[in-house]
């Protein structure tokens, strides 16, 4: 007994004299550009890696150190590294404040979309573009649509998002690209489509679009590709954002298609404060705006047996005010632990057409019965925590709480909400070569009260989403970085049929030399119907829209290869990136036109079997100054694809005509207006995009350019109706008349009064070009604004 106390007190002496042999390192890692804490940057011995901590969300940081002199390595990704020595004394605290360079080698462009978890853009493996709100702002963004549209490889068409053709257009519902703000999900529970006036655009950090199937990560929708909106946190010092404008449609190249008398104009305001009072990070920030429209009221068709006179020209204008906030607070006493809350909240009153009146005069109104007033409520609240431990592991349990309300009128109306959970883990283990291992789960369940979806039977329906994932990254070799995830999707629809799916993806990255970046992915995605595209029951116009509870989801696989080159010409640099890639869809759902009942025909969600989308996708970003005093920042792309039906004469569906008809087969050869190629329906095979800004000293201007080719394919439906007893759009003259695809020039000039005001003036649409994007919708005419803007 007395020998086991003598060993135990030897024990104890020796951890003591071991213990008081240690030194304590501290202090505050900070960029050295503006002073601001860096979160999550790793701070370690170079004699001994495993032994390290990272800085908490007040960019603090604490090291033991044996004593003796030591060389200390302080890294993270975007800026260089810094390496210094320390002189360690037994028993001693020794402060060292760290301040880090921007990496200027690249552009500092550091995301978070493609692992969920800080990287440099040069680094990820898969196709990605960055936009930054210095974009946003000198566009005079107004709907967030406006700036994607200017994105490579993506156009909106008509408020849906197409990546890489990837999805064609099925009127605003199921959407295949995947909405995020702060990483949570934002499309309605119902429909699964987005409402781009809800995006908070005056507190972006920025925006992160991914090309190809990314469903490993964010779920089910991300089936070919995703769009997240990095909202902002305060920085050191406080920071207030007011803009202003207004501005005026033009008349149309088509003068007798004007419908409106005197101006129509349109105006607006957006603020944002942000602010830190000690460990309270706050941010508010709102939008309001009027817009009198360009697309006025249903036009009167003779031939028809009904008109449509209840909409008129107040009706159509459109106004909106929304408010958001961000609040954190971080605890001094719990280093690394923070928790928040996010929201908000928005009211509008918007129109939607869906048919122009007619080709000619008629092209800037809609046709009877199919233009939707909607008043929408909606808001949501993201609580959240985040703990960053001194061993470097970054726990991340967010939350949201999305509510719509949507009354349309016509017994369209619906309500929503939709609950979100995602938990996720992040840490990278140097002691395994540098793996970083991010894992999670998630959870979201949509509650639709609507009639419009009866066609379950009931009114209330839900949709359940239980997911598990994990995402690995590795550097093999020196230059060699491998990627690899898992994720396992359950889904189950009105607590009855369920499905579980798994989804894989990988990918690699070679740094071939110092500015260029080799890479390769596949990646699988997989879409679950939503419970419009199995439910939806209603009449437009004289249009029906018949449900269909057998659709069956969608899944799909993306292969690319790439590569992005880094150039620097003087202070002038950017990445030029080219890409090959191939999509291919299962089950692809679309929206078909046929006689669904014997009295009645109309649209209905169908599977339409196999499609491939293959093609290039070229894009270039750079900003700095080539000379003195001259600034310069470019974005410009170019995409091809050739998205195609894989068995053009497969059968998806019969008709149910009358009795006295035989039933129709249907196929793709049969319901296309162009079977060339066999090219799928509503896609641009060749987009190009060009975005500059030249400001030289206080003085800037900025040229836009868009080109999108014609799109050979639509439904034949709407040629088959074009007679004056049924639907007389003159849609098949409109396109054969306008067959050589469309070219937009967009121009803006601004001037910076001082150190806080800046004016400018901008015309969109300068060529006052007549186009149509979605056919049997109109784009905007040309447009002038003024805007002002007080950054403080």
């Amino acid at each position: 007994m007395i020998k086991n106390y003598t060993l135990l007190v030897i024990f104890i002496i020796a951890c003591h004299i071991a213990n008081a042999q240690k030194g304590i390192l501290n202090g505050v890692v900070s960029s050295k550009k503006n002073g601001e804490s860096i979160v999550g940057a790793s701070v370690f011995s170079m004699a001994d890696k495993s032994n390290g901590t990272s800085t908490d969300i007040a960019g603090h940081y604490e090291l033991e150190l044996s004593a003796g002199e030591q060389m200390i390595i302080c890294a993270i990704t975007g800026m260089k590294s810094d390496t210094f020595k320390v002189t360690v004394r037994a028993g001693e605290i020794i402060t060292r404040n760290i301040y880090l360079a921007s990496d200027t080698r690249n552009l500092d462009v550091v995301v978070v979309s493609a692992s969920k978890y800080e990287q440099r853009l040069e680094d990820i493996t898969v196709s990605m573009e960055v936009l930054k709100p210095s974009l946003i702002e000198d566009r005079n963004t107004v709907n967030i649509t406006s700036v994607l549209e200017q994105t490579p490889g993506v156009n909106i068409l008509d408020q849906e998002p197409q990546i890489r053709g990837g999805s064609g257009f099925s009127f605003g519902v199921g959407s295949r690209v995947a909405t995020l703000i702060d990483g949570l999900p934002i499309l309605t529970g119902d429909a699964g489509r987005t409402d781009w006036q809800f995006i908070p655009i005056e507190n972006i950090e920025q925006v992160e679009v991914i090309k190809g199937a990314s469903s490993v990560l964010f779920g089910s929708s991300a089936l070919s590709g995703t769009i997240n909106f990095r909202t902002a946190y305060p920085k050191e010092r406080y920071h207030t954002y007011v803009r202003a404008y207004g501005g005026l449609y033009d008349t149309p190249a088509n003068k007798d298609a004007k419908w409106w008398n005197g101006p129509a104009n349109f105006s607006g305001l957006n603020f944002q404060h942000s602010q830190k009072i000690n460990n309270f990070d706050f941010v508010i920030g709102g939008n309001g705006l009027y817009d009198h429209g360009y697309i006025g009221p249903p036009v009167n068709v003779p031939s028809l047996p009904f008109q449509d006179t209840t909409i008129n020209s107040n009706d159509v204008a459109s106004r909106w005010g929304r408010m958001n906030f961000n609040m954190r607070y971080r605890f001094k006493n719990i280093e690394g632990l923070a928790i928040g809350l996010n929201g908000n909240f928005m009211q509008s009153h918007s129109n939607f057409s869906l048919v122009w009146g007619n080709d000619t005069s008629g092209i800037y109104s809609a046709f009877p019965k199919t233009m939707t007033l909607t008043d929408s409520k909606q808001f949501y609240l993201d609580p959240f925590i985040t703990y960053l431990s001194k061993g470097g592991v970054s726990h991340n349990l967010r939350a949201r709480s999305f509510y719509s309300d949507n009354d349309n009128g016509n017994n369209q109306s619906n309500k929503t909400n939709v609950y979100t959970v995602e938990y996720r883990v992040n840490k990278e283990f140097v002691n395994f070569g540098k793996l970083n291992v991010t894992a999670g789960a998630y959870y979201n369940q949509s509650f639709s009260t609507a009639t419009l979806y009866s066609g379950s039977g009931k009114d209330k329906n839900t949709l359940e989403n239980y997911a598990a994932f994990v995402q690995l990254e590795k550097k093999l070799i020196k230059r060699l970085t491998m990627s690899a995830g898992f994720r396992e999707e359950y889904f189950e629809m009105n607590n009855g049929e369920s499905a579980v799916k798994p989804i894989l993806r990988a990918g690699l990255n070679y740094k071939l030399t110092e500015g260029t970046f080799l890479r390769a992915s596949y990646g699988q995605g997989y879409r679950y119907p939503t419970i419009a595209e199995r439910y939806i029951k209603t009449n437009a116009g004289g249009i029906t829209i018949f449900s269909n509870p057998e659709v069956r989801p969608e899944s799909s696989w993306n292969a690319e290869v790439g590569v992005k080159q880094g150039f620097k010409v003087g202070s002038f640099m950017g990445f030029a990136d080219l890409s090959l890639f191939q999509q291919q869809y299962q089950n692809t759902i679309e929206y078909i036109y046929a006689i669904w009942s014997p009295d009645s025909a109309g649209f209905k969600f169908v599977n339409t079997g196999n499609t491939r989308v293959k093609g290039l996708d070229f894009s270039l970003m750079g900003e700095g100054k080539p000379i003195r005093d001259l600034n310069v920042m470019v974005i410009a792309g170019y995409t091809y694809i050739l998205p195609q039906s894989l068995d053009p004469d497969y059968v998806f569906a019969t008709d149910n005509p009358s009795t006295d008809f035989t039933p129709t087969p249907l196929s793709y050869s049969n319901t296309s207006t162009d079977t060339t190629d066999n090219i799928l329906k509503y896609r641009f095979q060749h987009l190009a995009k060009a975005d500059i800004e030249i400001t030289w000293k206080f003085i800037s201007i900025g040229y836009s350019i868009r080109y999108y080719s014609y799109m050979k394919n639509i439904d034949k439906t709407f040629y088959d109706l074009d007679y004056p007893y049924l639907l007389p759009t003159g849609i098949k003259s409109y396109r054969e008349k306008h067959d050589n695809g469309y070219v937009i020039h967009d121009l803006r000039a601004a001037v910076k009064i001082n150190k806080t005001f800046k004016a400018s003036f901008l015309i969109n649409n300068a060529a006052n070009t007549e186009y149509s994007l979605r056919p049997l919708k109109i784009e905007a005419p040309r447009t002038y604004t003024i805007q002002l803007v007080a950054d403080i």
